[in-house]
């Protein structure tokens, strides 16, 4: 069975490819090598005005796509409707891994299962448990309780150490870092709105990490007066080098779920900090199914044999879900 996974836009969000070399890993781990490829995102939120590009997807020679991510809200249909119709058309297979809602209401549930429900749905692997909860009746199809596929990426990738010592700040706003301190016991964020960017951490120097180096026709990031020339700045359109920072981190604070992902899979103490719009949202439930409550409060770690024991669960489900294709 010839599987396209649908991933990219690294450019515009480096957190999609930790989830995305996890989810590639796990898929050739199950269905084998040799009968995954890796297949690009089509035009989304920032090409989204493109009207007559060549629509690659529906025609690669494959069995099944498999989409990931953030994806079931209600731009679903307009990026994939007219997609998913040919693959169907043509006897194709579709299929949800490390899938995650965007609004996590019910209207939102209700309006994406009665599009999908008219496909060839195979499976719906979900990535944090309220998705779980709202498709998992809803849908036509295997669902299953999974795990961020960003948990397979100490499987897939072998990064370097870093030779230094460092603390990580990762935010989606620089012009409004927060200030973090360790008081005691208690871990302190306080808004740091146009103050000079905090250069350490304890004694630890602090170094930024960019999630996002490119994202075009918005002016504030072509303004890189105000983002990019910071001491101990890292930026790059690849994920090896934030991969290594990331490991060798003696802690990470940000507000980028897939960042504090990243960092815990590869043994990393890390603290999620709520402050912009989308730290508020609820993307940040796959913390609650990694078993991590304490992520808001504090600098935390995996329990690992908890986590490799559900990666076994997820295995052994797609593994299911391939002999009953």
């Amino acid at each position: 069975m010839k599987m396209g996974y649908i991933g990219g836009f690294w450019s515009t969000n480096i957190g999609n490819s930790f989830y995305n070399l996890g989810a590639l890993w796990l898929l050739r781990e199950v269905f084998g090598k040799e009968n995954v490829s890796f297949v690009p995102d089509p035009p989304q939120v920032y090409w989204s005005t493109l009207r007559e590009d060549y629509d690659l997807i529906p025609k690669l020679d494959l069995d099944m796509v498999i989409v990931s991510g953030p994806i079931l809200g209600v731009a679903l249909e307009k990026i994939y409707g007219k997609r998913f119709d040919e693959i169907a058309a043509n006897g194709g297979q579709i299929g949800f891994l490390s899938a995650g809602a965007i609004a996590y209401t019910e209207k939102e549930a209700d309006s994406v299962s009665q599009f999908l429900n008219k496909y060839p749905i195979s499976f719906v692997f979900t990535r944090d448990s309220v998705t779980y909860e709202l498709y998992k009746d809803r849908l036509n199809t295997h669902v299953y309780d999974g795990l961020c596929t960003s948990m397979f990426l100490n499987d897939a990738i072998t990064p370097p150490d870093v030779n230094d010592k460092y603390v990580v700040f990762n935010f989606s706003y620089f012009l409004h870092d927060p200030e973090i301190t360790k008081t005691n016991e208690d871990w302190v964020v306080r808004k740091s709105i146009f103050k000079k960017a905090q250069e350490k951490f304890m004694s630890y120097p602090v170094v930024r990490i960019k999630s996002s180096p490119y994202i075009p026709n918005i002016k504030y990031f072509r303004s890189t007066k105000f983002v990019f020339p910071r001491k101990n700045m890292y930026f790059s359109d690849l994920p090896y080098g934030y991969l290594s920072i990331l490991k060798s981190s003696k802690y990470i604070f940000s507000d980028r779920v897939h960042t504090c992902a990243a960092g815990l899979i590869f043994g990393s103490k890390c603290m999620y900090v709520k402050g912009g719009k989308r730290s508020n949202d609820g993307r940040n439930n796959l913390f609650a199914r990694l078993n991590l409550p304490d992520i808001y409060e504090r600098p935390v770690s995996l329990d690992f044999d908890y986590i490799e024991s559900e990666k076994e669960k997820m295995k052994r489900e797609l593994l299911l879900v391939l002999n009953e294709l």
